[in-house]
């Protein structure tokens, strides 16, 4: 019996690779995942941001520092004056400019003396957006450090009567009390810290990409299996173990979509770690398999399975999170097997409740395999 299977296995697999179909279906998810992760060392940002910087300006040269150092989901340009940067925006090489002013330490200073909170950066923009609503408030946090520091460097020598105190020594106590960082710390439901995964805004919605072209794969590979079904290639095969047939030639589409999956999640930068990867891979392989095989018993026809794929992308790519993650419809997430793989990576408790939708899905296909050979 064993070697019957794997002599099956084989020949399942010969014909699949003679498929152009099933072979650019496997090319096109590594090769959009290296592109996606050879995109993401790229400059590049949600918004295209002209920065004119005056040159021997102390605050402005480090506010501008602010904005440079580290990650941004923002792209810099550097302009050389204000008429460039406004060209820049009105031509639509860039989104909006940011403006600072010569004299933008004293502005700082007057404004921290008055305990006033004014505009000291000029913005012009053709239209505002969110992403430049975000900008807007990266320009804020990096100017409330400098404007932090005045209203303490004047509190102290004006209301403590300590004028005495030079600016190293005043900035030496500040940086000494300082907050530094984040306030807050983001930290996945199974401990896993978020930095660990430094993902770009590129980069991050390319897992529940992966995940929808892995579901299609299962679909396709039912449609193969309909198709191959009408032409009379199972014929020989009693029609009351055509599901266990089906579900063998599934599985060997599925395990070279699942190895393609790995290797395009590691290509693109997503990747975690070995253990969890393969073990979400492989309830989510079970679970695609028999969700594929329980809408090719509902079908039944090739025709009816292909008309339910289009409307099928498009709730799952509105209802998983792979661009956008909604807090309704939970009904209609919990049919869809992406749905419990992207939340899986990070909670265990989904890979159970994925099990446990398989078995349900496994034994919903038995049932319909029975009621059709009933009416057959």
């Amino acid at each position: 019996m064993l070697e019957q299977i794997f002599i099956r296995v084989l020949l399942l697999q010969k014909r699949l690779f003679k498929r152009y179909g099933f072979l650019f279906m496997l090319v096109l998810a590594p090769l959009l995942a290296a592109g996606v992760g050879r995109l993401s060392g790229e400059p590049a940002g949600i918004a295209t941001i002209a920065l004119c910087v005056p040159r021997g300006d102390a605050a402005a040269e480090e506010i501008s520092e602010r904005l440079l150092d580290g990650g941004s989901v923002l792209r810099y340009l550097s302009c050389v004056d204000e008429r460039e940067a406004r060209l820049m925006v009105e031509s639509g090489e860039a989104d909006a400019a940011w403006i600072f002013s010569e004299d933008l330490s004293e502005q700082i200073e007057e404004l921290a003396e008055r305990r006033r909170v004014r505009p000291v950066v000029t913005v012009v923009e053709r239209k505002d957006s969110v992403a430049l609503t975000l900008g807007r408030e990266i320009l804020s946090s990096a100017i409330y450090p400098s404007f932090s520091y005045a209203v303490y460097a004047g509190y102290v020598r004006d209301e403590l009567g300590l004028a005495q105190m030079t600016d190293g020594e005043l900035r030496q106590v500040y940086d000494r009390v300082a907050v530094e960082g984040s306030l807050f710390q983001m930290v996945y439901s199974d401990g896993t810290p978020g930095e660990t995964e430094d993902f770009t805004y590129v980069q991050a919605p390319l897992r529940g990409i992966l995940a929808v072209w892995f579901t299609f794969a299962g679909l396709a590979a039912a449609l193969y299996f309909m198709r191959d079904e009408e032409r009379g290639v199972y014929g020989r095969i009693p029609v009351t173990r055509r599901l266990s047939t089906a579900y063998l030639a599934g599985a060997v589409f599925l395990v070279d979509a699942v190895a393609v999956l790995l290797l395009s999640c590691k290509l693109a930068g997503v990747f975690t770690d070995w253990k969890r990867e393969v073990i979400s891979c492989a309830v989510f392989t079970a679970c695609v398999l028999a969700f594929s095989n329980v809408l090719r018993l509902l079908c039944r026809t090739p025709r009816r399975m292909s008309g339910l794929l289009l409307p099928l992308l498009a709730a799952t790519l509105a209802l998983c999170p792979v661009f956008l993650n909604l807090q309704h419809f939970r009904a209609g997430k919990l049919l869809l097997p992406p749905w419990y793989y992207l939340q899986s990576i990070h909670n265990t408790r989904y890979l159970y409740e994925m099990a446990v939708y398989t078995v349900i899905l496994v034994l919903t296909s038995a049932v319909l395999q029975r009621l059709q050979c009933r009416t057959a």
